[in-house]
């Protein structure tokens, strides 16, 4: 029997992401099953994981009280005995929270929570384009990511005021071109200039931290799902 990973996914994946990981899941053996980003109810409707054979893997998911899965489903379906796990946005907020649970948590997204370094939801958020989930703003979290690199290899020295001048924006209005501009006006130049570099279009996923701990994640589930498969056989 195939094994299914289901990954419910919004705009930590794109469309490229998605195609290379499928090709991937199918070399494994794995079948990989793309759904929308989660929203309340749709866990009490998921496929009943079971670990070694099917597991559940949440990268996005809606927000707000009554859009949000809640822990009260994720609670649920752990006491299933069901396999799920969580990375990048919503699916990292609900690992933390529903870790005493036995829900799994993977990538740096999450330890950030985890070691209280983030404590607001609001820093995943971002506003997506309806009709194709595509990122249209950049996440806080994003941001933090890219500063810490930045400063650990000498690049930059204004880190702190930089994260201070993405976080005084909204997550809606956290346009890269509205972030370029406020850093080029509160910056020194140098500085201003060395952001700028990472905010253009074809830049702007190399650096996408949900992104790429949604990667990893689904990797590291294909390769579990995989090796029980050769364990079993």
């Amino acid at each position: 029997m195939t094994p299914v990973l289901t990954v419910y996914a919004g705009s930590s994946l794109t469309g490229a992401d998605c195609e290379r990981l499928a090709t991937t899941a199918a070399g494994s053996g794995v079948e990989l099953r793309f759904r929308p980003a989660i929203k309340r109810g749709d866990l009490l409707h998921a496929p009943m994981a079971t670990g070694w054979q099917d597991r559940v893997l949440i990268l996005d998911g809606h927000f707000g009280q009554d859009m949000a899965v809640s822990v009260a489903e994720v609670r649920a379906y752990l006491n299933w005995g069901a396999y799920l796990a969580g990375a990048s946005s919503m699916g990292a907020l609900r690992a933390v929270e529903c870790y005493p649970l036995g829900m799994v948590g993977h990538g740096w997204v999450v330890q950030q929570y985890r070691k209280g370094r983030i404590d607001a939801d609001s820093d995943v958020a971002l506003l997506m384009a309806p009709d194709t989930s595509e990122a249209l703003t950049i996440p806080l979290v994003n941001v933090r990511w890219l500063l810490s690199r930045l400063s650990a290899q000498g690049l930059i020295t204004q880190a702190g005021k930089a994260l201070a001048i993405a976080a005084a924006l909204h997550y809606r209005n956290r346009l890269p071109q509205i972030l370029a501009a406020r850093f080029a006006d509160g910056l020194p130049p140098d500085a201003a200039r060395v952001l700028s570099g990472y905010l253009e279009p074809e830049v702007l996923p190399t650096w996408d931290r949900k992104r790429l701990d949604g990667v990893e994640a689904t990797e590291f589930e294909i390769r579990a799902l995989s090796a029980g498969l050769a364990e079993v056989s």
